[in-house]
Formats: C-alpha cells, sequence, structure tokens
C-alpha cells in the first residue's frame, strides 16, 4: 500500500487531545496532514464520592462492564488502589477490543466482549449476558451517554449500577476554526469516533453555513454515526471495525474514489 494515499491533504481529528496519538500517527505515515479539532474533552469524576462508594464494594457485584477505554483509563485507577488484588467474585466485560485492551494494562486478563458488533447491542448478544437474573452488575462510565445496555439488562432481571468516573465537556463555540484550517490547506476527510460527537459536530454545523464541507468525507467507526450525518447531506463511510486502523483502511479505500 503506497504511503503517499493522503497527499499532504488535510485529516481532520476530532477526538479528545489526550487520544490522539495513535490516529495522529497513521495520518502521518500515509502522508497527510494531522489536523487536531476536537469536539469532546474528558475530565475525571474518579473523586466523585459517590463513584469511591461503588468502587469500595466491587466485590459485592457478578459483573463490572466498562463502556470504553476512557472508562477504563479514569475508572480503574481507583478500583486497584481499593483492590490490590481484583476481586475473584466479579467478572469483567468490555464494549471492544480496544476497551479490551486497556483493561489489560490493569492486569485483567479475562475479559468478556462480543463476538462482533462491537457496541452495547454487541455485548447484549452475548450468552453470559442473557444469564444474569438477579445478578447484580455495575456499568462503569461516563456521565450521561446511552441507556440501552443497562435498560435491557434490568429487563432482564439484574440489577444495574453506574459508576460514572468522567464527564465530557465541549470545547468549541463553532466550526469557525476548522474553516479558517480549510483556507489554508484542503480538507479531504473528517474522522470521528463516537456519537456524542457526532452530535455536536450536527449541532455547531447547525449554527452557521458550512458549505465548505460539502465535498470532505466523514469517516466514523460505528454504523449509527452515518445515518446522523447523511441526515445533514455530508458524504460518510463507517469502518468496519472501531479501530484507528481500520478507520484508516476505510479513508484510504474512499478517498482514491
Amino acid at each position: 500500500m503506497s504511503k503517499k494515499e493522503l497527499h499532504q491533504t488535510g485529516i481532520v481529528i476530532t477526538r479528545p487531545s489526550h487520544q490522539t496519538g495513535e490516529i495522529k500517527a497513521l495520518v502521518n505515515e500515509h502522508q497527510g496532514h494531522p489536523i487536531e479539532f476536537p469536539l469532546l474533552e474528558i475530565k475525571s469524576k474518579s473523586q466523585n464520592e459517590n463513584f469511591q462508594n461503588i468502587v469500595l464494594k466491587l466485590n459485592e457485584y457478578d459483573w463490572a462492564i466498562f463502556i470504553s477505554s476512557n472508562a477504563v483509563q479514569f475508572g480503574m485507577p481507583a478500583v486497584k488502589h481499593a483492590f490490590h488484588t481484583l476481586p475473584e467474585s466479579t467478572k469483567f466485560a468490555a464494549i471492544g477490543p480496544s476497551t479490551q485492551k486497556a483493561l489489560k494494562l490493569f492486569d485483567v486478563n479475562h475479559v468478556l466482549i462480543p463476538d462482533e458488533n462491537f457496541d452495547s447491542e454487541g455485548l447484549l448478544a452475548t450468552k453470559e449476558m442473557n444469564d444474569i437474573k438477579n445478578k447484580k452488575i455495575v456499568i462503569f462510565r461516563g456521565e450521561g451517554g446511552r441507556e440501552t445496555l443497562a435498560e435491557t439488562l434490568r429487563a432482564r432481571g439484574a440489577e444495574v449500577t453506574y459508576a460514572e468516573c468522567y464527564t465530557r465537556t465541549f470545547p468549541q463555540t463553532n466550526l469557525g476554526l476548522l474553516k479558517a484550517f480549510s483556507e489554508k490547506i484542503h480538507i479531504s476527510a473528517i474522522l470521528i469516533t463516537s456519537s456524542e460527537a457526532c452530535k455536536e459536530f450536527v449541532r455547531l454545523n447547525r449554527l452557521k453555513d458550512m458549505s465548505f464541507l460539502k465535498d470532505v468525507l466523514f469517516i466514523v467507526n460505528h454504523p449509527r454515526m452515518v445515518n446522523v450525518l447523511e441526515r445533514e447531506s455530508f458524504m460518510t463511510f463507517s469502518s468496519d471495525e472501531p479501530s484507528d486502523q481500520s478507520m484508516m483502511k476505510k479513508l484510504l479505500e474512499t478517498i482514491d474514489h
């Protein structure tokens, strides 16, 4: 595969600033020009008293589910502080391989993940998550977010608690900075990696006419976001998997067409 396929065009990365390393490296590897435009920033809530109290009772839960690598990053240090040895009575689950990989950095070696469809629906389709009547489950996540996982588990008879260990802030007030970038360098694609960031981009786009984006490709890491962006008339493609490598593969496939 040629490493000149991006031809120094601008590739906008909308991830929180502390999570851009791998995707920036991939853009540079393929001779693109990474442009950081974070739609979200993440702030810890791990010192919150309610969160701390839940963590101290982790051994009382049958399952601990981690929604994202952020949930691991901001939740697991408190868990390790409370439990030098992780409680054997608590099993761990994650939405997908990236979150599983993050858990392994904290010595969590046995993690249930979906066989496919790395999202709440995929995890809910596993055999283990269909046999949870009267089980106690704690979900590590950010403040707010989708309710599908908890609602379905409760409907199946589980007792579900949220351990919210981070909150999201939205640093951009408009898309003016992005427009300024576009006047200096040709922007060929925008990468969006979360439903929250996708919704925020749509909100910002509606504030002012951003016709300069009409020929820009949007690469997302979940099909759910395709419909949202296509309703705004953006050309949108979803990667086969949520990983950075899969997003880059999809970008390289579509940018030549």
